[in-house]
């Protein structure tokens, strides 16, 4: 009997073991799928920091807001919707289905297009006043409007490619748009100034665009979407009805993010939303590889356990485990590099974002306690639930920022943004606790507290004005936190016993 139930708690470790195995070895496989993207880009944002100056970045950044926003709101997200129809009629391999699908996927997408290209178009006069308060923007936003149709259009070709499960050519596409940007941008960048932002904008994207249209029309070639028009729109709708929580969603996050950045330029000026920009984009644009699975692996998975409060607890847990404990040296790292960071991305002129982008890390923590939760709601099917506390967070991040900065500058921003990612976690916890009976795993509690604290004694290194102190207590942090996430890991076999096998074939 005893020798039963010990077999029976070895199966449960080794399920356990695979478990965590599986979500560190596809958190690493779809971050690093992300890594060339993001040299090309650090390379990018270095040239164009240095032709540009803090001023243009902002340009940059406002310009990429608004038609994000436009995107977000006129494109019913068919590049999130359309990926689960594709995938569910590639596992039935009726070429002839799929095909047909496509066509629907293809139409709707250049109707999405129409609807955001004129929706930018007609609204640039009004574009212009609200983020630089001054018309002389019309032009730009008309140009842009283009973009707009070509990011609809875009998502759609994505959606295909990852629905058919086109991994290789998904990642080749990431690669190859991320150099045909650099190559595009810089020169325009070196040749126009600020004047060559909005074209420099839509002629990447059109690259974008035509390097997803050769690699997906090899795989589903491009054939009229306009026969039997009435059926594909019918066919269409279940899509666009998934994708409507999840891209209202988007606008309040797009949202809250432009308004944000023009509040600041009102409160400050171009040079201090420049600042804000590239603070964020290092501490959470960056460090957000880390998160990369979440939709490509996780969340199907946590879809899956719908019904099975038991395993959607423990796949929520594991996945907060690991990204726990892979983010925490990560963002002690950034913060005591930070300077070392934007010197070699961006120039001297941005070592102001420094203490902003260091009081930022905190969110990311926040964020890796939040996140497999957030996804409860979608994997229910709980539309509302999800939009309602979306909106929620996007209210307060987009009151706080704004007010700490006008209080305590770009630091203040930093906190604000940490406290939105703490009240958030809190909100989160406590309501999908009540309605879907999430229950947080407690046991690695001392865990989480203790590279808590060495986050904060990392940061609080980082702010130090001593550089001795600096270094002297923030690299052992460093190390300390690495060892703990390395021992739990090996604890958990998530890292799996490579090495020891390695070592074993070295002595034979």
């Amino acid at each position: 009997m005893k020798s039963e139930k010990l077999a029976g708690a070895e199966t449960v470790r080794d399920k356990e073991a695979a478990s965590y195995g599986h979500v560190l070895k596809y958190t690493g496989l779809f971050g690093g799928v992300q890594v060339l993207t993001m040299l090309v880009a650090l390379v990018r944002n270095k040239i164009a920091a240095l032709l540009l100056g803090p001023s243009g970045m902002a340009i940059v950044a406002l310009l990429n807001n608004a038609v994000s926003l436009i995107n977000q709101g006129t494109n019913f997200g068919i590049s999130f919707s359309a990926v689960k129809h594709v995938a569910e009629l590639s596992e039935t391999a009726d070429r002839r289905r799929m095909e047909h699908y496509v066509q629907t996927v293809r139409l709707w997408s250049l109707l999405t297009a129409a609807l955001g290209m004129a929706v930018c178009f007609l609204c640039s006069p009004l574009l212009s006043r609200w983020t630089f308060e001054a018309p002389r923007y019309t032009p730009t936003f008309m140009l842009l409007s283009l973009m707009v149709a070509m990011l609809a259009i875009t998502g759609g070709e994505i959606a295909i490619l990852k629905g058919s499960k086109q991994l290789r050519k998904v990642a080749s596409v990431s690669a190859l748009t991320a150099i045909a940007t650099l190559l595009i941008c810089c020169p325009i960048y070196f040749l126009y100034g600020i004047d060559g932002i909005a074209p420099a904008l839509v002629l990447s994207q059109a690259a974008v665009l035509a390097v997803h249209l050769y690699f997906s029309t090899k795989v589903f070639p491009w054939r009229p979407p306009f026969r039997q028009l009435r059926e594909h729109l019918a066919a269409g709708l279940p899509m666009m009805k998934l994708g409507t929580a999840f891209i209202v969603a988007g606008i309040f996050g797009k949202g809250a993010e432009y308004l944000i950045r023009t509040l600041i330029l009102r409160f400050g000026d171009l040079t201090d939303v420049g600042l804000y920009s590239t603070g964020y984009a290092l501490t959470v644009g960056y460090t957000s590889l880390v998160f990369m699975a979440i939709e490509a692996d996780f969340f199907p998975r946590l879809s899956a356990c719908n019904g099975d409060p038991t395993r959607q607890n423990r796949t929520i847990n594991q996945q907060i485990e690991v990204c726990l404990l892979l983010i925490t040296p990560l963002l002690i790292a950034v913060a005591l590099f930070m300077p070392t960071i934007i010197y070699l991305l961006y120039s001297q002129a941005f070592f102001r974002a420094v203490p902003m982008a260091v009081c930022a890390t905190f969110y990311m923590f926040f964020k890796s306690l939040t996140l497999p939760v957030a996804y409860l709601p979608l994997a229910r099917g709980d539309s509302l639930m999800y939009m309602a506390t979306e909106l929620a967070y996007d209210i307060f991040v987009a009151t706080a920022i704004p007010l700490s900065f006008t209080h305590h500058g770009l630091r203040g921003a930093g906190f604000a943004l940490s406290l939105s990612g703490l009240l958030y976690m809190l909100l989160i916890h406590q309501l999908y606790h009540r309605r879907y009976g999430y229950r947080f795993d407690r046991q690695p509690l001392p865990i989480y507290a203790l590279q808590l604290l060495l986050l904060i004694a990392g940061v609080m290194a980082a702010l130090s004005d001593s550089r001795i102190l600096h270094w002297a207590a923030g690299l052992p942090l460093l190390a300390i936190s690495t060892l703990i996430s390395l021992h739990i890991l090996r604890k958990r076999d998530a890292l799996g016993k490579v090495p020891i096998r390695f070592l074993h074939k070295k002595r034979r």
